[in-house]
């Protein structure tokens, strides 16, 4: 894999929401100073803010003087082993929401030439680096699709290729975001499972729940107020009350659709039809939990388990492999691996992500691998997600940067492109 991607680190990052000139005091939240053990904020830890607030310059490193509360420290200017010592003027500010960095390692590739307490640099250097992009300074930007196991079991069409309507049993597929991704379980040859994609969901998801009327014994017919038409055959079934021998809570299969007044179900799919012993009016209603994807569905599964995702803001945790990361969403929280894919941004399914790189003619290319250093570019012949141990040949070598793209031989004499890498 050769040298990975280094990874800023901080010890936590808070936000300042007060400051006051008398006693050089800042007020922040996020975190309990004094008793919680995530936070570990320690009396001459070095910060940084993000955006000048309150005396306090953007850029600039300072120290915690001491701990004073749970949410309250005073700042020194310079570290408190060093004499004389000289505390940090403040003004009196409220209501702010600055971020702060504490004890930030591994991070500053390629700042702004000139900012105060980071590592001078060049504006023609290259290198990037990963970690979380709350962290003060620049960290690569990945967009991410974290899988989730999903509740219950899935049904699809008994035939590829001839709907798009899946139906779910014990799912809460209104859940689902529009354009999630769905991948669906798959028995391997060795005896385990794959995931497998199914397709993506559109905007139509969440119960069909038809009235019911009445049952006719003659034909086992459960008529209808609402419509029948809106249940798919073959697709799982439930009730919301018991009546002509058929019970609430247990899944049956819609059988046929006669029109839209009177179907008939099974106890299983492609059944025979289950009989019903009454006839009588009813009140209840048939319900169907379904999600309607963007193209037919290309799997036929029964009864099987699925996970889904949906793409997000992310970044990188830790490299685990030449394509593979261990990333964390920003918008779910989540955190896992995700191997680099080819694709566009709606286009991720379970477990992949996009970085975005842009050349010095602003052309974009995702990112195949990326090192402090350099980086590899998919290309038309690389393939679109990297899974497994597979590594795509015929990837465009790249020098990585967070500041201004470059051509190759253009600076430096450099032998590859200097590309600029997606950062927050």
């Amino acid at each position: 894999m050769g040298r990975p991607l280094k990874i800023a680190k901080a010890q936590a990052v808070l936000t300042v929401t007060d400051t006051a000139a008398t006693g050089s005091i800042v007020t922040i939240s996020g975190g309990n100073l004094t008793t919680s053990p995530t936070v570990g904020i320690a009396k001459g830890m070095s910060f940084i803010v993000a955006t000048t607030v309150g005396g306090l310059t953007a850029n600039t490193i300072y120290y915690v003087n001491s701990i004073l509360s749970n949410t309250t420290f005073d700042v020194s200017q310079t570290q408190l082993s060093v004499q004389p010592q000289v505390i940090q003027t403040l003004t009196d500010t409220t209501a702010q929401s600055v971020s702060a960095s504490f004890n930030v390692v591994d991070a500053y590739f390629n700042n702004p030439v000139g900012g105060v307490g980071f590592p001078t640099t060049n504006s023609n250097t290259y290198s990037v680096v990963g970690g979380n992009t709350a962290i003060i300074g620049k960290q690569v930007l990945a967009q991410v699709a974290i899988g989730i196991n999903g509740t219950g079991t899935l049904y699809t069409p008994l035939a590829v290729n001839t709907s798009n309507v899946v139906v779910g049993v014990g799912t809460d597929l209104a859940n689902l975001a529009t354009g999630a991704a769905l991948q669906i379980a798959v028995a391997n040859n060795n005896g385990s499972t794959d995931y497998v994609d199914l397709g993506f969901a559109s905007a139509t998801h969440g119960n069909v729940s038809v009235a019911v009327a009445n049952t006719t014994v003659l034909g086992s017919v459960i008529g209808t107020s609402g419509n029948a038409q809106t249940l798919i055959a073959d697709m799982p079934i439930q009730f919301s009350a018991n009546f002509g021998g058929l019970t609430t809570g247990t899944t049956y299969f819609v059988k046929t659709i006669a029109n839209a007044a009177a179907f008939t179900v099974s106890t299983s799919q492609g059944g025979p039809v289950q009989p019903v012993t009454a006839n009588a009016s009813v009140t209840a209603n048939a319900l169907m939990n379904r999600v309607v994807l963007t193209a037919n569905a290309n799997v036929v599964r029964s009864n099987a388990s699925f996970i889904y995702a949906n793409d997000e803001a992310g970044y990188i945790v830790r490299q685990k492999g030449k394509q593979k990361y261990l990333v964390t969403g920003t918008v779910t929280g989540l955190t896992a691996q995700c191997f680099t894919a080819n694709v566009a941004n709606t286009a991720l399914t379970p477990n992949s992500m996009r970085i975005l790189a842009t050349y010095a003619n602003s052309a974009t290319q995702t990112v195949q691998s990326l090192s402090d250093h350099t980086g590899e570019l998919f290309t038309a012949t690389s393939g679109p997600i990297a899974t497994g141990n597979i590594v795509f040949q015929n990837a465009a070598p790249v020098f990585a940067t967070f500041n201004t793209a470059a051509a190759a031989n253009a600076t430096g004499g450099q032998p590859y492109a200097i590309v600029t890498i997606a950062s927050a």
